[in-house]
């Protein structure tokens, strides 16, 4: 980046386990999960660092840093929108990767144990964590989106359904992870996971069956999808 460039750069290191950053893209600020360096481009039109905070299940580490001064946005502004993007916490398959890497890539990564994965205890003890997190920093929320696979409402059940029992949570298929046809993407019926969440508002998940986990997404096809989701987010 040119120093006459209004963007700048700032790069961190995160830790693993269940990291999370927050930041602000063009009025909406967010938590961000990211086990890996990231690069945020920071100016008025690109990814500013308003915070960071990072939730390292056992035991419990959390760094805060500074806004950064170049983002602008009071969080009273009336035309922005407080948004907390979380990454579930880890999942079977994220597990069966890590410990059985060379099963997986044979035949896990492709076998009906793995569909729809579910948590881990350890995933269920880094949502703890995070809980743990909302209620010291104070962070009040909404409205909850989540994405309908079956790990991301559990991380949301178990992150904020003591914090904020009677938020309203809604599922949206635009939110789900990218699909490159491993099981592990795959998702239940409707049906049967709004049994299992009936907390969870599921009128946005038309279809039944998984219509989306077809065909493995093209770079494109994830930002497109991403830009509908956060058309809707700030509408």
């Amino acid at each position: 980046v040119s120093q006459d460039s209004p963007w700048t750069t700032e790069r961190y290191m995160l830790g693993k386990g269940f990291p999370t950053s927050r930041v602000a893209l063009k009025g909406v600020s967010a938590i961000v999960s990211t086990a890996r360096r990231r690069t945020f481009r920071v100016g008025p039109m690109a990814v500013p660092i308003r915070s960071m905070a990072i939730a390292n299940g056992k035991p419990l580490n959390v760094q805060l840093f500074p806004a950064h001064p170049s983002m602008h946005l009071h969080p009273s502004d009336e035309k922005s929108k407080l948004v907390h993007f979380v990454r579930h916490a880890e999942g079977l398959h994220n597990a069966a990767h890590r410990d059985r890497e060379e099963e997986f890539w044979k035949t896990l990564f492709n076998s009906d144990e793995m569909w729809d994965a579910p948590l881990t205890k350890e995933g269920e003890a880094q949502c703890a964590g995070l809980e743990e997190v909302i209620l010291s920093e104070g962070i009040d929320v909404d409205l909850i989106v989540v994405s309908p696979l079956t790990r991301t409402l559990q991380t949301a059940q178990l992150s904020f359904g003591k914090t904020h029992p009677k938020t309203p949570a809604i599922a949206h298929e635009l939110c789900r992870e990218r699909i490159a046809v491993y099981t592990s993407e795959g998702r239940t019926d409707t049906s049967v996971v709004a049994q299992r969440f009936p907390q969870v508002d599921f009128s946005l998940v038309t279809n039944e069956k998984d219509t989306m986990f077809q065909h493995k997404e093209k770079d494109e096809d994830v930002g497109a999808r991403a830009k509908l989701f956060v058309e809707w987010l700030m509408a």
